[in-house]
């Protein structure tokens, strides 16, 4: 009897370690699983900071980029008050110096590029906050692509190529000093005017996009800092 009943119980026993090993199997799947779930759940919080991090940033550059555009506007105006009236050469002089130059905008996206947030669904839970994400990036290529054209051809091609090449004919007497006797003809004047509007367009322009992508920055900013409170 023992050794007709030795086969069952090395089925018994087979099978017996062939279910320990599947469990064995299914719980090491499972930590495994719960590894990778930690994990991502880090990495996802990890971005989002950075990201935060960003934007912060950007709000900085936005701000910096609306303080020189309204400076920009007053001097345009300033020149306006000018030519209209007696001209002061000097003044003049300077406030179109500074209405040449530009002040470029940059777009951090340091973190978005470096992990590929565009075509990577793994990085986010949430498919609609990476949705959002991927929408501010796209507005905010296109409102430095917006800024930068218009201070390429607008600021530097148009007013600053008139203000170097001393379009108006400003002239210095024999000491080197700016001549106050300088008088600005009706044609000059208008080629002025004409100046300044475009300058002050750019300007202006450049001021609306930014004033909407710091309106997307703040609300970007709020949505990421509802998802951090979940994590």
């Amino acid at each position: 009897m023992a050794d007709d009943n030795r086969p069952i119980k090395y089925i018994r026993y087979a099978i017996g370690e062939i279910v320990l090993v599947v469990i064995g199997i299914l719980i090491a799947l499972q930590i495994n699983t719960w590894n990778q779930e930690l994990h991502q759940k880090k990495l996802e919080k990890k971005t989002l900071e950075k990201i935060k991090e960003d934007l912060v940033l950007q709000m900085e550059i936005i701000e910096k980029q609306l303080s020189f555009e309204n400076k920009a506007l007053a001097h345009a105006d300033s020149s306006f008050m000018i030519i209209n009236s007696k001209v002061d050469v000097v003044n003049l002089t300077r406030l179109l110096d500074s209405l040449s130059e530009r002040h470029t905008f940059v777009a951090n996206r340091v973190t978005f590029d470096n992990l590929g947030l565009a075509g990577n669904t793994t990085v986010m839970s949430n498919p609609d906050l990476q949705n959002e994400i991927v929408r501010y990036y796209q507005l905010l290529d296109y409102t430095s692509s917006v800024i930068n054209n218009n201070n390429l051809y607008r600021t530097n091609s148009q007013f600053g190529t008139f203000v170097v090449n001393n379009e108006l004919g400003f002239r210095v007497d024999e000491n080197g000093q700016a001549d106050q006797n300088y008088v600005l003809n009706p044609e000059l004047r208008f080629t002025l005017q004409k100046q300044l509007d475009g300058r002050k367009y750019s300007s202006k322009n450049n001021i609306e996009k930014s004033i909407i992508q710091m309106d997307k920055t703040k609300i970007l900013l709020q949505l990421i800092n509802k998802e951090l409170e979940k994590k």
